[in-house]
């Protein structure tokens, strides 16, 4: 509780609000997070207590992942989620410690500290493992990006913020990008008034069959204006494959253009800021704030080398406020409900 309540206090004392360019990240890094020898003592701690509880991965909670040198980091990880840069990369996680399974235990108990874990897919899974399985999204109907060493386009993940957790590096390529969407906002709203309206209107995205109520697709904006701040959901490719369904209308020249300025300016160096995550690195980024991508990677035949990240989505314990139209989305609905907001 002490916690939920820290973060509640601190969320305004910043004026970022995850508005930023790659030259802000470069001037301050307040961004980045290094564990010291302390602190991986007491993950390393941490992690063993909560595998040797005897609990179901899913259970563990913070009493059973003691953390009291690493609080100070925390409560400045939650300031920088919310009304920082929108996103935070902590890096020299003890992960070469344990095996694969264990590591699961590590990710789950630090985000204990953070919120509330959500589920990420229609069979309720709490935590991805994000790996090639030799599929594409191309191929069949509920394969998605995470799943295949394909490039994934700038987009958002489900709920306040996604974690990811490196176990082991591709072969080569593989690369993480993040921008702030509410940069790239502000740079249509001053530069295309006219393409800005279309990206504050509907529309749909392929629910990739992972919708609880079975709908096939979902119509929201990619963009939303409210309460003071900026909001974004979006998913090109997914919105590209939803063309796939009679009922969905076809997408006009307006819009593919607007999401063409959209892709142009994510992969804009002044906007686009990249990243190689190493085994032990944990990036968490603001999914109303940043759109995140992959390059695509040529992995290792051998199962044991493969790459290999493990992925939470958390609803924060600070409440940042929602646009009411992404209440009933695959992406927002469980943290809506989460807050008693539906």
């Amino acid at each position: 509780m002490f916690l939920q309540f820290w973060g509640k206090l601190i969320m305004n004392n910043h004026a970022l609000k995850g508005d930023w360019l790659v030259n802000d990240l470069k001037k301050n890094n307040n961004w980045l997070f290094e564990l010291d020898l302390q602190d991986k003592k007491e993950i390393i701690e941490a992690t063993k207590n909560s595998v040797s509880s005897s609990k179901e991965l899913y259970d563990i909670t913070q009493s059973d992942f003691p953390l009291d040198n690493l609080i100070s980091k925390i409560y400045r990880i939650q300031n920088q989620l919310d009304s920082g840069f929108g996103f935070v990369l902590l890096r020299n996680l003890p992960v070469e410690q344990f095996n694969d399974e264990e590591v699961k235990y590590m990710l789950w108990g630090i985000g204990q500290y953070l919120g509330y874990p959500e589920i990420q897919d229609k069979a309720g899974s709490l935590l991805h493992v994000v790996t090639d399985t030799g599929s594409s999204v191309n191929k069949t109907d509920n394969i998605r990006g995470f799943q295949t060493n394909e490039e994934l386009q700038f987009h958002t993940d489900g709920a306040d913020v996604f974690a990811l957790l490196c176990l082991r590096n591709a072969k080569s390529g593989g690369l993480s990008k993040l921008v702030s969407s509410v940069a790239i906002f502000n740079e249509i709203e001053k530069t295309r008034p006219d393409l800005s309206k279309i990206l504050q209107q509907n529309f749909y995205f392929d629910s990739r069959a992972q919708n609880p109520n079975e709908d096939k697709f979902q119509k929201v904006p990619i963009f939303v204006k409210h309460d003071n701040l900026v909001s974004a959901l979006h998913k090109r490719r997914y919105i590209e494959t939803a063309q796939r369904f009679d009922e969905v209308p076809r997408l006009t020249t307006l819009q593919i253009e607007a999401l063409n300025l959209v892709d142009k300016l994510c992969n804009n160096e002044k906007f686009c800021f990249s990243l190689k995550l190493n085994p032990g690195d944990l990036e968490i980024a603001s999914n109303a704030t940043t759109f995140h991508s992959r390059e695509t990677y040529d992995d290792y035949s051998d199962p044991n080398k493969k790459r290999c990240m493990l992925r939470l989505w958390l609803s924060l314990f600070n409440e940042r406020p929602l646009p009411e139209i992404y209440k009933n989305t695959r992406e927002w609905g469980p943290t809506f409900a989460r807050r008693g907001w539906l």
